[in-house]
């Protein structure tokens, strides 16, 4: 799963990492420490002139019966929604690191704190639309892909985000006939920097895709 996560990069850098070309002035975000689900974070599409750029977007998806801000990849295909968002509308997601519980049906539960060295900031793959709220709007939402977990997150969780390596951005965001499902692909655990941080009381978040 992936409900709270870091970013410490600004916009330039994130402009860097992630080949943004659009103009970026008008944007204005400040880094985070702990970005939930419910809130406005900067995504990395493309614009309708085929470039590259951000947007601040709403993070997580309001249903009748739920609030989900994560997308399984084994079943992204397999409902309408997430399938034209995966075929037409992939994005990212920067990311710093981001945190996991374990479960231990405790009080407490150990939180880690995941890091992908070299890679600040490093692309959570995302699915985005336009959503309306109960006011009726229309807003730009995104919603972040899990995948089964590697050896070391297993210990910790049974989902874990998926993470695009960088080779793989320019055909993440190129028009395609075929939806890109071979990269959704488990991030190796040699790849991740894991540091339990404390035991957290708090409750844990509902959506577990």
């Amino acid at each position: 799963m992936c409900g709270r996560y870091r970013r410490r990069s600004d916009k330039q850098r994130i402009a860097e990492a992630f080949q943004v070309r659009a103009n970026l002035d008008d944007l204005n975000f400040s880094a985070e420490d702990d970005i939930t689900p419910g809130s406005f974070q900067p995504v990395v599409f493309t614009n309708d002139e085929g470039d590259r750029s951000v947007e601040l977007m709403y993070w997580g998806f309001t249903f009748p019966q739920r609030f989900t801000f994560n997308t399984r990849s084994d079943g992204i295909l397999k409902t309408g929604l997430w399938k034209t968002s995966f075929e037409e509308r992939r994005c990212i997601v920067p990311a710093d690191s981001f945190f996991e519980w374990k479960r231990l049906h405790k009080k407490n539960n150990p939180k880690y704190e995941i890091t992908i060295p070299g890679r600040e900031p490093f692309a959570l793959a995302g699915t985005w639309s336009m959503w309306k709220n109960k006011a009726g709007d229309y807003v730009p939402t995104v919603s972040v892909i899990t995948s089964e977990p590697n050896e070391a997150m297993a210990e910790i969780h049974d989902r874990q985000p998926v993470i695009l390596e960088p080779r793989d951005y320019a055909e993440w965001f190129a028009p395609t006939v075929r939806p890109p499902l071979h990269l959704l692909r488990i991030i190796p655990s040699e790849q991740m920097n894991i540091q339990l941080l404390e035991a957290h009381n708090m409750q844990l978040p509902l959506n577990s895709a």
